[in-house]
């Protein structure tokens, strides 16, 4: 990816059980389907279970096995030998892909910022004319308005349930028709002339899951 000034690293192994061994997360994995330890379908969900946004490419000539890639929302299958126009096209489509699974919070201390995944963000919240971001792993202060995380954030499964509050629905634990509690324990009141749109998107969201 070099052509594209995106920076990269490669890991590279023939052994499926050293991927198991590194704990790490991936945002765009070449697997094989069958492989000597584990097979391709296996380590796929394991690799997806740490980044739900993973993109997956499977290179196989087993036809057998394309319903359970599909079915693990494989981002392309390659058949052997690689078509080389296919594979840089399917490559641009995964940048965007994960392009789209980040956000960069700029902090308001020390004029720093932090590449953050959107699904790890359970809320935003006002902090006078700043915003708080609320994380899995912690509470990131920006100097962005909240209004601006409310444009920035995918409206597919982030809503402004309250004017000062940007809820990320993935993490609603209990909903009621005037407040959610999250996963995190956080309680989110729904501003009463809010109550009666979100009823019908939070429906139509649970349809869609």
């Amino acid at each position: 990816m070099k052509n594209r000034y995106i920076p990269f690293q490669i890991i590279a192994t023939l052994d499926p059980l050293d991927v198991l061994k590194r704990k790490e997360y991936f945002d765009l994995a070449f697997l094989d389907i069958q492989m000597d330890g584990v097979d391709g379908i296996t380590l796929a969900t394991e690799l997806r279970s740490r980044n739900s946004r993973l993109a997956l490419f499977f290179v196989t000539n087993y036809d057998t096995y394309q319903d359970d890639a599909m079915d693990l929302q494989a981002f392309r299958f390659f058949e052997k030998p690689f078509d080389v126009g296919r594979l840089y096209a399917g490559l641009d489509k995964a940048m965007e892909h994960i392009d789209g699974a980040y956000v960069d919070i700029f902090l308001q201390d020390g004029g720093m910022s932090r590449r953050v995944l959107v699904d790890d963000i359970l809320y935003v919240t006002r902090d006078g004319r700043k915003a708080a971001v609320i994380t899995k792993s912690g509470t990131l202060v920006t100097p962005e308005a909240f209004d601006a995380w409310c444009d920035k954030l995918p409206s597919l499964f982030f809503y402004a349930v309250h004017k000062s509050f940007l809820v990320n629905l993935h993490y609603v634990d209990i909903y009621s028709y005037t407040e959610l509690f999250l996963t995190n324990g956080s309680r989110i009141p729904i501003a009463p002339r809010r109550q009666s749109a979100f009823h019908k998107f939070w429906f139509g969201y649970l349809r869609r899951r």
